[in-house]
Protein backbone atom coordinates (compact mmCIF):
# COMPACT_ATOMS: atom_id res chain seq x y z
CA UNK A 1 0.00 0.00 0.00
CA UNK A 2 2.69 2.23 1.16
CA UNK A 3 4.36 1.34 -2.48
CA UNK A 4 0.90 2.10 -4.55
CA UNK A 5 1.31 5.61 -2.48
CA UNK A 6 4.23 6.80 -3.13
CA UNK A 7 3.77 6.06 -7.26
CA UNK A 8 -0.03 8.31 -7.08
CA UNK A 9 2.12 10.88 -5.19
CA UNK A 10 5.32 11.17 -8.05
CA UNK A 11 2.55 11.15 -10.69
CA UNK A 12 0.63 13.83 -9.10
CA UNK A 13 4.23 15.84 -8.87
CA UNK A 14 5.15 15.39 -12.89
CA UNK A 15 1.48 16.44 -13.84
CA UNK A 16 1.79 19.85 -11.77
CA UNK A 17 5.22 20.06 -13.31
CA UNK A 18 3.68 19.56 -16.78
CA UNK A 19 1.10 22.48 -16.16
CA UNK A 20 3.85 24.70 -14.80
CA UNK A 21 5.14 24.61 -18.37
CA UNK A 22 3.20 25.84 -21.12
CA UNK A 23 4.03 26.24 -24.42
CA UNK A 24 5.66 30.02 -24.00
CA UNK A 25 7.77 28.56 -22.34
CA UNK A 26 9.34 25.95 -24.59
CA UNK A 27 8.13 27.15 -27.96
CA UNK A 28 11.08 26.29 -30.17
CA UNK A 29 10.12 27.56 -33.12
CA UNK A 30 7.86 30.79 -33.03
CA UNK A 31 6.53 30.61 -37.37
CA UNK A 32 5.93 34.57 -37.33
CA UNK A 33 9.38 35.99 -36.59
CA UNK A 34 11.89 36.08 -39.40
CA UNK A 35 13.97 33.81 -40.18
CA UNK A 36 17.93 33.68 -39.93
CA UNK A 37 20.97 32.59 -41.79
CA UNK A 38 25.10 32.14 -40.73
CA UNK A 39 27.89 31.93 -42.80
CA UNK A 40 29.64 28.08 -42.46
CA UNK A 41 32.33 27.97 -43.95
CA UNK A 42 34.67 24.91 -43.52
CA UNK A 43 38.47 25.06 -44.32
CA UNK A 44 40.37 22.14 -45.71
CA UNK A 45 40.85 20.66 -42.10
CA UNK A 46 37.14 20.91 -41.76
CA UNK A 47 37.23 23.51 -38.93
CA UNK A 48 34.84 26.26 -39.50
CA UNK A 49 36.35 29.46 -40.21
CA UNK A 50 35.80 33.29 -41.22
CA UNK A 51 39.07 33.91 -43.31
CA UNK A 52 39.91 32.78 -46.94
CA UNK A 53 43.03 33.29 -48.44
CA UNK A 54 43.32 33.02 -52.30
CA UNK A 55 46.14 33.65 -54.06
CA UNK A 56 46.36 33.23 -58.23
CA UNK A 57 49.30 31.50 -58.18
CA UNK A 58 50.02 29.80 -61.71
CA UNK A 59 46.37 29.45 -62.29
CA UNK A 60 45.46 30.51 -65.88
CA UNK A 61 42.30 31.44 -65.20
CA UNK A 62 40.88 34.76 -65.48
CA UNK A 63 38.34 34.69 -62.54
CA UNK A 64 37.99 32.04 -59.16
CA UNK A 65 34.74 31.02 -57.68
CA UNK A 66 34.72 31.22 -53.86
CA UNK A 67 32.20 29.19 -52.36
CA UNK A 68 30.64 30.18 -49.24
CA UNK A 69 27.85 27.47 -47.71
CA UNK A 70 25.56 29.51 -45.66
CA UNK A 71 22.59 27.61 -43.42
CA UNK A 72 18.69 28.75 -42.49
CA UNK A 73 17.47 28.66 -38.52
CA UNK A 74 14.33 28.55 -39.56
CA UNK A 75 11.71 26.79 -41.66
CA UNK A 76 12.14 26.18 -45.64
CA UNK A 77 9.51 28.23 -48.23
CA UNK A 78 8.34 27.88 -51.28
CA UNK A 79 10.16 30.28 -53.12
CA UNK A 80 13.73 31.64 -53.44
CA UNK A 81 15.00 34.13 -50.73
CA UNK A 82 17.88 36.70 -51.06
CA UNK A 83 20.51 36.98 -48.38
CA UNK A 84 21.62 40.33 -47.93
CA UNK A 85 25.69 40.72 -48.49
CA UNK A 86 27.29 44.41 -47.23
CA UNK A 87 30.69 44.83 -47.61
CA UNK A 88 32.41 46.56 -44.36
CA UNK A 89 33.94 50.00 -45.83
CA UNK A 90 36.66 50.19 -42.65
CA UNK A 91 38.28 46.20 -43.83
CA UNK A 92 37.59 46.07 -46.88
CA UNK A 93 39.98 47.13 -49.60
CA UNK A 94 38.26 45.43 -52.71
CA UNK A 95 36.38 46.78 -54.85
CA UNK A 96 33.03 45.48 -56.41
CA UNK A 97 32.90 45.02 -59.84
CA UNK A 98 36.80 45.41 -60.40
CA UNK A 99 37.89 43.07 -58.21
CA UNK A 100 34.53 40.75 -57.18
CA UNK A 101 31.22 39.97 -57.94
CA UNK A 102 28.82 38.34 -55.89
CA UNK A 103 26.43 35.96 -57.56
CA UNK A 104 24.16 32.87 -55.82
CA UNK A 105 23.57 34.88 -52.50
CA UNK A 106 20.04 33.29 -52.18
CA UNK A 107 18.19 30.33 -50.02
CA UNK A 108 16.58 28.20 -52.52
CA UNK A 109 12.93 27.43 -52.22
CA UNK A 110 12.25 24.74 -50.07
CA UNK A 111 16.10 24.37 -48.81
CA UNK A 112 17.53 24.86 -45.68
CA UNK A 113 21.03 25.93 -46.97
CA UNK A 114 22.34 27.61 -50.10
CA UNK A 115 25.84 28.27 -51.48
CA UNK A 116 27.07 32.25 -52.46
CA UNK A 117 29.48 32.36 -54.42
CA UNK A 118 32.26 35.08 -54.82
CA UNK A 119 33.69 35.79 -58.24
CA UNK A 120 37.21 36.93 -57.38
CA UNK A 121 38.70 38.85 -60.68
CA UNK A 122 42.15 39.10 -61.89
CA UNK A 123 42.42 40.91 -64.95
CA UNK A 124 41.24 44.43 -63.77
CA UNK A 125 43.22 45.70 -61.03
CA UNK A 126 47.08 45.68 -61.88
CA UNK A 127 47.30 46.44 -57.72
CA UNK A 128 46.81 42.54 -56.89
CA UNK A 129 50.37 41.71 -58.75
CA UNK A 130 52.26 43.19 -55.83
CA UNK A 131 49.84 43.42 -53.56
CA UNK A 132 46.41 41.39 -51.21
CA UNK A 133 43.26 42.70 -51.17
CA UNK A 134 40.48 42.36 -48.72
CA UNK A 135 36.82 41.80 -48.54
CA UNK A 136 35.23 41.46 -45.52
CA UNK A 137 31.17 40.13 -45.70
CA UNK A 138 28.52 40.69 -43.49
CA UNK A 139 25.05 39.51 -43.45
CA UNK A 140 22.65 42.07 -43.21
CA UNK A 141 18.54 42.06 -42.92
CA UNK A 142 15.69 42.36 -45.62
CA UNK A 143 12.37 41.36 -45.37
CA UNK A 144 12.47 37.64 -45.72
CA UNK A 145 16.11 37.08 -43.21
CA UNK A 146 18.47 38.38 -40.78
CA UNK A 147 21.75 37.39 -39.78
CA UNK A 148 22.74 34.81 -36.65
CA UNK A 149 25.97 33.39 -35.90
CA UNK A 150 28.69 33.18 -37.80
CA UNK A 151 27.50 36.84 -39.82
CA UNK A 152 31.31 37.98 -40.94
CA UNK A 153 33.60 36.14 -43.52
CA UNK A 154 36.84 37.77 -44.71
CA UNK A 155 38.27 36.82 -48.03
CA UNK A 156 41.99 37.75 -49.51
CA UNK A 157 42.92 36.99 -52.32
CA UNK A 158 46.30 38.30 -54.56
CA UNK A 159 48.13 37.44 -58.35
CA UNK A 160 51.47 38.10 -56.71
CA UNK A 161 53.14 35.84 -59.28
CA UNK A 162 56.47 34.13 -57.99
CA UNK A 163 59.86 35.26 -59.70
CA UNK A 164 61.88 32.72 -58.25
CA UNK A 165 61.96 29.28 -59.74
CA UNK A 166 59.99 26.81 -56.64
CA UNK A 167 62.56 24.51 -54.84
CA UNK A 168 59.74 21.84 -56.74
CA UNK A 169 61.14 23.24 -59.93
CA UNK A 170 64.22 21.34 -60.15
CA UNK A 171 67.11 22.25 -62.22
CA UNK A 172 67.87 18.58 -63.34
CA UNK A 173 66.03 16.24 -65.53
CA UNK A 174 64.31 17.77 -69.36
CA UNK A 175 61.90 20.67 -68.53
CA UNK A 176 61.51 24.18 -69.51
CA UNK A 177 64.00 26.47 -68.22
CA UNK A 178 61.85 28.30 -65.24
CA UNK A 179 59.07 31.17 -66.09
CA UNK A 180 56.16 31.98 -64.76
CA UNK A 181 54.49 31.52 -68.39
CA UNK A 182 56.82 28.17 -68.58
CA UNK A 183 55.24 26.58 -65.12
CA UNK A 184 51.57 28.63 -66.07
CA UNK A 185 52.04 26.17 -69.48
CA UNK A 186 52.83 22.94 -67.92
CA UNK A 187 50.03 23.24 -65.12
CA UNK A 188 47.86 23.75 -68.39
CA UNK A 189 48.87 20.87 -69.43
CA UNK A 190 49.37 18.90 -66.06
CA UNK A 191 45.31 19.84 -65.13
CA UNK A 192 44.09 18.63 -68.92
CA UNK A 193 46.31 14.81 -69.30
CA UNK A 194 46.99 13.98 -66.03
CA UNK A 195 43.34 13.09 -65.05
CA UNK A 196 42.95 11.45 -68.11
CA UNK A 197 45.85 9.75 -67.97
CA UNK A 198 45.58 8.21 -64.10
CA UNK A 199 43.30 9.92 -62.07
CA UNK A 200 44.21 8.18 -59.09
CA UNK A 201 47.60 9.47 -59.48
CA UNK A 202 46.34 13.05 -60.00
CA UNK A 203 44.30 13.02 -57.30
CA UNK A 204 47.19 11.72 -55.06
CA UNK A 205 49.61 14.31 -56.14
CA UNK A 206 46.95 17.34 -55.45
CA UNK A 207 46.28 15.63 -51.70
CA UNK A 208 49.99 15.75 -51.39
CA UNK A 209 50.91 18.74 -52.93
CA UNK A 210 47.97 21.01 -52.85
CA UNK A 211 46.37 22.39 -56.23
CA UNK A 212 49.06 23.93 -58.40
CA UNK A 213 51.27 22.78 -55.61
CA UNK A 214 51.36 25.20 -53.19
CA UNK A 215 52.29 22.45 -50.38
CA UNK A 216 55.09 21.27 -52.25
CA UNK A 217 58.25 22.97 -50.32
CA UNK A 218 60.93 21.25 -50.53
CA UNK A 219 63.34 19.28 -53.64
CA UNK A 220 61.38 16.25 -52.52
CA UNK A 221 58.34 16.98 -54.56
CA UNK A 222 56.31 16.03 -57.54
CA UNK A 223 59.25 15.82 -59.97
CA UNK A 224 61.21 13.40 -57.77
CA UNK A 225 58.48 11.42 -56.63
CA UNK A 226 56.42 11.18 -59.72
CA UNK A 227 59.52 12.14 -62.53
CA UNK A 228 58.23 8.90 -64.46
CA UNK A 229 54.36 9.81 -64.89
CA UNK A 230 54.99 13.57 -65.14
CA UNK A 231 57.36 13.02 -68.13
CA UNK A 232 55.51 10.75 -69.81
CA UNK A 233 52.36 12.46 -69.54
CA UNK A 234 53.03 16.29 -69.34
CA UNK A 235 56.16 16.80 -70.13
CA UNK A 236 56.70 14.62 -73.52
CA UNK A 237 53.27 15.73 -74.91
CA UNK A 238 54.58 19.69 -73.75
CA UNK A 239 58.01 19.31 -75.55
CA UNK A 240 56.28 17.83 -79.21
CA UNK A 241 53.82 20.80 -78.64
CA UNK A 242 56.09 23.59 -77.71
CA UNK A 243 59.89 22.62 -78.97
CA UNK A 244 60.48 26.28 -79.25
CA UNK A 245 60.51 26.49 -75.68
CA UNK A 246 64.05 26.43 -73.98
CA UNK A 247 64.96 23.83 -71.87
CA UNK A 248 66.91 22.58 -68.81
CA UNK A 249 68.20 19.64 -70.43
CA UNK A 250 67.92 18.69 -74.33
CA UNK A 251 65.09 15.95 -73.94
CA UNK A 252 66.11 12.37 -74.94
CA UNK A 253 62.83 11.28 -76.09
Amino acid sequence: MLKITKHILWGAALLLMASACTEEDYKLYDPTQKDSVFFEYRNNRNEITDTIDYAFNYDIATSHIIEIPVTLMGMPKDYERTISLIADHDSTTMKEGINYTITNNVIPANAVKGTIHVNLLRDLDPEIRIKSKKLMLTIGENDDLKSVGETHITIKYSDIRPTERPAWWLTFGPKPVYSYENVQLFFEYFYRLAPEASPEIFNEMIDGYGDYFVKATGVLGPFTLYEGFLRQYVLIPLYNDHPELEWIQSPLW
